[in-house]
């Protein structure tokens, strides 16, 4: 189906003026057991292979060195001790003539079934997205280590079709705002390049830690913890399993602006006390509860089953001192929510979400005592997916517009997509109100979960 046109090693420019070692923050480290994310982006563009080689190849290994030279960690190491004992830290290094895994390929399959919203085979995707290279043993300051990449990429032309840009990265080197922000630079620079433009339209990355402050210690907490899980098995084994075997399907569904308008009326209208009522709560709140009658009606005989909620949300303003939005790295925190599963999908079920998620975001976020009172209680908050409990979290965010802000020289993507993540949420591609609702699940699920979905929609409209 896809077959390899070649494998390369692209570094940035010689003599790249970076920081060799990026000390990990408390935000990056909370990472390190989790497994590689990868998305997928994919553009109309009907070129021949020949001219995807002679043309196209050499482009965008040219603009992708440029923009490495600005976000070179990428192109480094996670750096892990592999003794127990060892005082070394874990931090990214950068050294001059590292390099990222890329690899351009050919595929030859209906491009318009990967790029679909229909339902879909959940592993259809993987053979657009690169593995990250396997760890190597590194000697650091004279003790033995070990040595992780953190991005691969892989670019497949679909003949006379398109292209897909599949990216795997660490979460430990940067969350969804810091790649949002490297992909920005690379197609601006690309597009530059191939259309012969003078300037590129990019921000430069920000990568001061020294204006993180961790008064609680948890970074080194979270270090001891992790030291003696050697290898990168091992230290997914303390995670969530988010594998998409054949067993699972995946769709995309679109969220109307007038749907989630609705959706939020209704929640006013039951639950007008509410301090806290946002687009983002009244969603997930809506899937989670569609999820909650979806497993009421395929699982049976398991009501008090706690199903768990996440919401991500950025963190850079609310610390003291505020970091710009340019800040490269991890900077989210989570707030965990967890009801009994009979609840959600009861008649009040949207209701009762919708207060959950709205008063445990809200007094994340407006937390006097400031973000680090929230960190502290992380561990507790996942304590039910630690215990295998069912979870949910929302990959991605609308605010990142891949859709009108990623342009590598041949118009707005045609499709953007995560590979393996249960659910997601990104702006629409034909509207800047209206929402993407990306999901994977058992495929015995989807047809029970749509028709819960869109009844739903009906009678809130």
């Amino acid at each position: 189906m896809v077959s390899v046109l070649e494998s390369s090693r692209v570094s940035p420019p010689p003599n790249t003026n970076v920081e060799k070692s990026l000390p990990l923050t408390f935000f990056d480290l909370i990472w390190v057991p989790f497994h590689p994310l990868s998305r997928v982006i994919f553009f109309d563009f009907p070129c021949s292979t020949n001219h995807f080689i002679e043309n196209i190849i050499p482009n965008l290994k040219i603009s992708l060195s440029s923009a490495l030279q600005h976000f070179s960690p990428l192109a480094g190491n996670l750096i892990k001790p592999s003794n127990p004992d060892s005082e070394t830290d874990f931090h990214i290094r950068y050294a001059d003539g590292d390099s990222v895994s890329v690899i351009f390929a050919e595929c030859t399959e209906d491009f318009n079934q990967f790029c679909g919203y229909q339902v879909r085979a959940a592993d259809l995707l993987r053979p657009l997205v690169p593995q990250l290279p396997g760890e190597s043993r590194v000697e650091v300051c004279g003790e033995e280590c070990l040595a992780s990449p953190l991005l691969a990429i892989q670019v497949t032309v679909f003949p006379n079709h398109g292209v897909c840009f599949g990216f795997t990265n660490s979460h430990v080197v940067a969350d969804g705002s810091s790649m949002f922000s490297f992909v920005q630079a690379w197609a601006s620079l690309a597009k530059q390049v191939m259309l012969k433009e003078d300037g590129s339209n990019f921000q430069v990355p920000f990568y001061d830690r020294s204006l993180i402050e961790d008064p609680l210690g948890l970074g080194a907490i979270i270090q001891r913890n992790f030291r003696g899980l050697a290898t990168a098995e091992q230290m997914e084994q303390v995670a969530p399993d988010q594998s998409i075997g054949g067993t699972k399907a995946r769709v995309t569904f679109v969220l109307k602006q007038a749907d989630i308008e609705a959706l939020k009326s209704l929640v006013i209208q039951k639950r007008p006390a509410l301090p806290y009522v946002s687009s983002l709560t009244v969603v997930s709140a809506y899937v989670w509860t569609c999820m909650a009658k979806t497993r009421a009606a395929v699982v049976k005989g398991s009501e008090q089953e706690p199903l768990n909620f996440a919401i991500a949300y950025d963190c850079r303003a609310r610390l003291d001192p505020p970091l710009p939005a340019s800040y490269f790295g991890n900077c989210i925190l989570a707030s965990v929510t967890v009801e009994k599963k009979e609840v959600l999908a009861g008649e009040e079920g949207l209701f009762t979400a919708a207060e959950l998620l709205g008063n445990s975001l809200s007094a994340k976020i407006n937390n006097k005592d400031g973000v680090w009172k929230g960190a502290s209680g992380l561990h507790d908050e996942f304590a039910g997916v630690t215990r295998g409990e069912w979870f949910l979290g929302i990959a991605g965010s609308p605010k990142l517009d891949y859709y009108n802000a990623i342009d590598f020289g041949w118009g707005k993507p045609r499709k953007f997509e995560f590979v393996s993540e249960p659910f997601s949420i990104s702006r629409c591609k034909d509207s800047k109100v209206d929402l993407e609702l990306g999901f994977i699940m058992p495929k015995n699920e989807v047809d029970v979960f749509s028709t819960i979905f869109a009844q739903g929609l009906e009678v809130s409209t």
